[in-house]
């Protein structure tokens, strides 16, 4: 029987990196609705922190939109998607890091975003991604 789609370690690839996505979107609505509870700096004004809360909300938008759309282009067989997306989660991993976020529900997308790289980058998923396309 001959497999017509994705190998398996790719599309679980493929599903982590939308579960990522949807993760952090999450997470994002939710610091929208409770906040952080603290100021990004001790006496720092309520500005600072709405600011703050702006970008943290579009890198994650910018974060979630590559995760599922790249997710997506893996189906139609580009390799070069493989490397943006480890790319963004390299860069991804490193903000959560820098800010010491890396806890609870963020050390969760780290395990999963990490599983979905090593996934994506085995050799079926990179046989199937190099070789001949239709």
């Amino acid at each position: 029987m001959v497999e017509s789609g994705p190998p398996r370690p790719l599309r679980w690839a493929i599903s982590l990196w939308w579960v990522v996505a949807l993760l952090l979107a999450a997470l994002t609505a939710l610091t929208w609705t409770v906040g952080t509870g603290a100021p990004p700096r001790p006496g720092a004004p309520p500005a600072d922190a709405a600011r703050l809360l702006l970008v943290h909300t579009a890198l994650a938008a910018v974060l979630v939109a590559a995760y599922l759309v790249l997710g997506a282009m893996l189906f139609r067989r580009r390799p070069w998607v493989r490397i943006v997306l480890s790319v963004f989660a390299l860069v991804h991993l490193l903000m959560l890091l820098g800010t010491g976020a890396v806890l609870g529900a963020q050390a969760v997308l780290v395990v999963l975003g990490g599983t979905a790289a090593v996934l994506m980058w085995r050799r079926p998923s990179t046989e199937w991604l190099t070789g001949e396309h239709d």
